[in-house]
This record gives C-alpha cells, sequence and structure tokens, in this order.
C-alpha cells in the first residue's frame, strides 16, 4: 500500500514538472526527471529520521530553570506542553507576539533587532516554566521546545507526589484520631486497672459500734484497708437544736498486760496513730453526717485494742468506743 502510494506521488510530481515545462514551451529533459526524483526521496528521507532535528528540541520540565528560546522575524517558535496553559505572561508585547492555544504556546517576534528581548512564564495545573525568549538568525531559531515526551515522567511525578501528600494528610488525620481513641482507650483500661488493683487489695468489715451521750451519737461504720491505708468510716448524729463542734478526734492503740496470774489486764500504754480526719464540722443541728479517719495500715497483736476517741470543742463530752473490730 505505501509503495503504491509513494508511486502516485511521484508520478503526480512528474506531472506537475512535465506540465510546467510544456507551459513554458521548453522540453522536459531526463536530467530534470532524476533531479526532481532525488529531491524528493532526499525530503522523503529526512521526514522519516527518528531522532530530533536541531531546530526541535525535547526538553525536561525544571522550576529551577530558566530556559533559552531563540526566534527569528517571520518565523514561528513553539512550546509544547503535556497539559492546558492555566496563565502565560510576557516581559514586554510590543516586542513579541504571543497566543496560547490549551497545550501550545505560539511566540512569533514582531521586530528583527537582535537586541529584542523578554521573559517569559507558564503556568500549569503541575508546575512554572520560565524563559528567556531572543530574536536572532533564521538559521538558529528554535522552532520547538517540546515538554510532552521526556517530561510526562515528571508530571506523573508531580501528580503521583501531590496525590501521596493528600493520602499522608488523611492517614495522618485518620491516625491522630486512632492515637487519640488509643490514648483514650488506654486512659480507660488504666483506671480500670486502679479500681480493680484497689479492689483487689482492698478489704472491708462491718463495725456497727456506736457510743450516745445526751442528743449526740456516734456510730462506727466499717473498717476498710486501701494499699497500705486504713479509712475508718463512722457517723456523728445531733439531734440537738444546736450545732455539735468537735475540737478532736483521736484513733490509737491500747495496750494491755496479764495481771493477777493472767486471770485480768491492766493498761500498760496508749499508742496515738498519726491520722487525717475528714467531716463537716461543726455537725449542725438536726443531722446525720459521715465522716472517715484515714491512718497507715497496722497490726495488732492479741495485747493490744483499738480505740476511737471524739471530743467536743469545750471538752466535755468524750465519745469513746474501745475493742473495736481490726483487719488481720
Amino acid at each position: 500500500m505505501k509503495k503504491i502510494i509513494l508511486s502516485f506521488l511521484l508520478v503526480t510530481a512528474l506531472s506537475q514538472s512535465l506540465v510546467q515545462a510544456q507551459e513554458s514551451g521548453a522540453p522536459l529533459e531526463e536530467k530534470d526527471i532524476e533531479n526532481a526524483q532525488s529531491v524528493y526521496e532526499k525530503r522523503k528521507l529526512f521526514n522519516q529520521r527518528t531522532q530530533p532535528t536541531e531546530r526541535i528540541s525535547r526538553v525536561k520540565m525544571r522550576e529551577d530553570v530558566v530556559y533559552k528560546l531563540q526566534t527569528a522575524l517571520g518565523y514561528v517558535s513553539a512550546i509544547e506542553l503535556p497539559e492546558p496553559a492555566l496563565k502565560v505572561f510576557v516581559g514586554d508585547q510590543d516586542l513579541f507576539k504571543v497566543g496560547v492555544y490549551e497545550k501550545e504556546v505560539l511566540i512569533k517576534p514582531i521586530t528583527d533587532s537582535k537586541e529584542a528581548r523578554t521573559n517569559l512564564t507558564v503556568v500549569t495545573q503541575s508546575g512554572r516554566l520560565t524563559f528567556d525568549i531572543s530574536v536572532g538568525h533564521p538559521e538558529t531559531a528554535d522552532f520547538i521546545l517540546d515538554f510532552r515526551t521526556e517530561d510526562k515522567d515528571v508530571f506523573v511525578e508531580n501528580a503521583f507526589r501531590e496525590e501521596v501528600k493528600k493520602k499522608e494528610e488523611i492517614i495522618k488525620k485518620e491516625f491522630e484520631g486512632k492515637e487519640a481513641a488509643i490514648e483514650e482507650k488506654a486512659k480507660k483500661e488504666a483506671e480500670s486497672k486502679v479500681v480493680e488493683d484497689i479492689s483487689k487489695a482492698s478489704k472491708t468489715i462491718d463495725l456497727n459500734q456506736h457510743v450516745e451521750e445526751g442528743d449526740i451519737r456516734l456510730n462506727l461504720i466499717s473498717l476498710s484497708q486501701i494499699g497500705d491505708h486504713y479509712f475508718l468510716r463512722f457517723a456523728v448524729r445531733n439531734i440537738s437544736g444546736n450545732p455539735f463542734p468537735i475540737s478532736k478526734t483521736v484513733l490509737g492503740i491500747q495496750s494491755y498486760e496479764s495481771a493477777n496470774f493472767g486471770l485480768g489486764k491492766k493498761q500498760e500504754g496508749f499508742e496515738e496513730l498519726e491520722s487525717r480526719l475528714q467531716i463537716q464540722n461543726p455537725v449542725p443541728a438536726s443531722s446525720y453526717e459521715y465522716g472517715v479517719v484515714q491512718f497507715a495500715a497496722r497490726k495488732l497483736n492479741r495485747k493490744e485494742k483499738p480505740v476511737f476517741i471524739l471530743w467536743d470543742e469545750e471538752g466535755k463530752m468524750n465519745l469513746r468506743i474501745e475493742g473495736f473490730k481490726w483487719l488481720s
């Protein structure tokens, strides 16, 4: 098929030469036919070359490079892009005419002055191109700067990096959300573990002992252990018409020694334990207030008994409970 087309084109060219020779009145010589065929073959061979010519340059796109492009009066130079140009800026529109046609930017000088010069900036979706435009001889002019072929990978890479960046932002937000959720979960688990550990380490016994004097009643409710601390819970009932001020509470250990050949006991010594009291003070009139005494855990031997004493502010009332149950 190609041979048929080429033969047709050759016959057409020879026919036109014959017509021109006949019109001019000069006979077509065999040498002229051979020259026409030689010119055609050379042009065909030139157009079939695989490498770019000197007037067409394949260029890789870089934002940190100022590309040089030389134009010539009567010629147009083209910048071919892999994607549409969004914006094009030219320094001197009086010296150069610039046209934009989607992926192609055409530059044509209006003067043949070798001093004519300007800059050109092309902005695309994937980057920016900067050019130094000049005017020169046609034999050295740049016809095409082609950014389409080699730069495809660059634009693909730019697009890929953009997608990676977006994905990184998404992953970062997801990670931060998951990290916050993990931290919250860890916090709850830690709190739950603390509660569990306290629960495992805690012991509680009910006391249910009381002493009463006048309108004031002292109830011992329970004794608990959490870790290395004891907590004595108690309550004060005040059914009088006046507030009941508490001046002091004492938690101590009363020790005894055998007497009368082991048939009796007598007090040997009293040890006051360092403690911390929490209760509303004074206790309001006609109320029932709960309190707690916190102190360091301590074991008792057979000769020791716990004592809890509560004094009023005036020192007239002494509510004392001794020998209540203790944690073993």
